[in-house]
């Protein structure tokens, strides 16, 4: 007899209870205050061609697309993020709109890589892209808005790192080192290795202030960012790595005027990334996970991909990472309950009470099984008498049907 395939694939989970309620009210949240911050909603399709989504993806990120053909021989995937649905969208449909567009997005993107916490196969993400700005403004207004989203979300400590790809493109520029040199590089910067980079730029040839501004890279992270961006230009080998640090300089004194400059700390040396940023680059983290909850930067170059070239600046929030710190850090979300359960009664009154509670924004349950013990936080019963029997706070009382709701809705908050 052959045995049954697992309930679920590896890396999709359900999504029930006090969970469900957490993720919901968290996209609920973002989206509102996007809105806020005159972030329209856009709603990509969930696949698109393959060739589309991987072209532009990277080299990293286009190996784990779900990939599938359709009944025509098409190849298609599942989107791996939204961002470069929106900027298809934007690419394709949306050149001759106002600039800048901003765009709010949320549901769930699939990538194929080993489950573990805070990494599954199919993940829920929320993000904002201003497309059609640039400079200085627009790349602190985003980072602004995912740091005051991160604190609407209830996550007591966050750290943002902030760096900018222009810096390690300059310096790669200087260098002039082959594609395998400079994965290498990345490498031993992934790894944070000092004694690599020195070694590295031994086997390289490197002296002087080239030698310098390589093994110097480790000492480009942390706080104060000013004292960072300082070690940084005096570092730099070139008028590209130059104009990185001064804009970073740029967004840190416009990250001030918005109150959250003590969240970010300044990092040079973060060169990972999606092969499409072009600029400055961040990451958020908080405590009790091991991973990023928000990813983001500037890409200047992806739009023109699918139509105007356009500036772009973004950031994703990982929701089920969110959640999941939040849950380690404060407890999980509690399970639903309901305000009133309504017991029926033989008049049918009950049916006109829980009209008149729910239209009053109430939630209510009828009490459809005589024994049932659904946790609510009041009980109503109708004697059919003209009475309503509430039991509150561990008491009780009779109300006519005209006060019976004015002493239900003053429940505790």
């Amino acid at each position: 007899m052959s045995s049954l395939p697992p309930a679920l694939p590896r890396g999709v989970a359900d999504i029930f209870g006090g969970a469900a309620v957490a993720k919901r009210q968290a996209e609920a949240a973002l989206r509102e205050l996007a809105r806020r911050w005159a972030y329209v909603e856009v709603i990509p399709p969930t696949f698109e061609y393959a060739e589309t989504l991987a072209a532009e993806a990277g080299t990293q990120l286009a190996e784990e697309l779900y990939r599938f053909l359709d009944r025509d021989g098409h190849a298609l995937a599942l989107r791996p993020d939204l961002t470069i649905p929106t900027a298809r969208l934007a690419g394709s449909k949306l050149a001759d709109e106002p600039l800048p567009l901003r765009f709010f997005y949320a549901g769930p993107a699939f990538r194929y890589e080993e489950p573990r916490a805070g990494r599954q196969r199919e993940f829920w993400q929320a993000g904002v892209e201003m497309i059609g700005a640039q400079g200085a403004d627009a790349d602190a207004e985003v980072l602004a808005f995912a740091a005051t989203s991160l604190q609407l979300l209830g996550l007591p400590v966050i750290q943002f790192t902030l760096g900018h790809l222009g810096y390690f493109h300059g310096l790669l520029q200087q260098l002039a080192l082959a594609p395998a040199e400079v994965q290498t590089l990345h490498d031993l910067l992934d790894r944070k290795s000092r004694d690599g980079l020195e070694a590295f730029a031994s086997m390289q040839g490197l002296c002087g202030d080239d030698q310098a501004a390589v093994t110097g890279l480790l000492d480009l992270s942390g706080q104060p960012a000013d004292e960072v961006l300082d070690r940084a230009a005096r570092l730099t080998r070139n008028e590209v790595m130059g104009q990185a640090v001064a804009h970073l300089a740029a967004v840190v004194a416009r990250l001030q005027h918005y109150g959250v400059a003590p969240y970010f700390a300044i990092d040079l040396a973060d060169v990972r990334g999606m092969d499409y940023y072009t600029g400055i680059t961040f990451k958020a983290y908080t405590t009790a996970i091991g991973f990023s909850v928000v990813n983001g930067g500037r890409y200047d170059n992806l739009v023109g991909h699918f139509g105007a070239a356009r500036p772009a600046v973004g950031c994703a929030f990982y929701l089920d990472r969110i959640l999941l710190a939040r849950a380690r850090q404060s407890g999980p979300t509690p399970e639903p309950v309901s305000d009133l359960l309504i017991h029926p009664c033989s008049c049918g009154t009950y049916v006109a009470l829980a009209r008149q509670a729910r239209a009053a924004g109430l939630v209510v349950a009828l009490a459809l099984d005589p024994d049932q013990a659904r946790a609510a936080l009041v009980r109503v019963r109708c004697t059919c008498d003209d009475r309503v029997f509430i039991e509150k706070d561990g008491g009780s009382e009779a109300h006519t049907l005209d006060t019976w709701l004015s002493y239900v809705d003053r429940r505790p908050a």
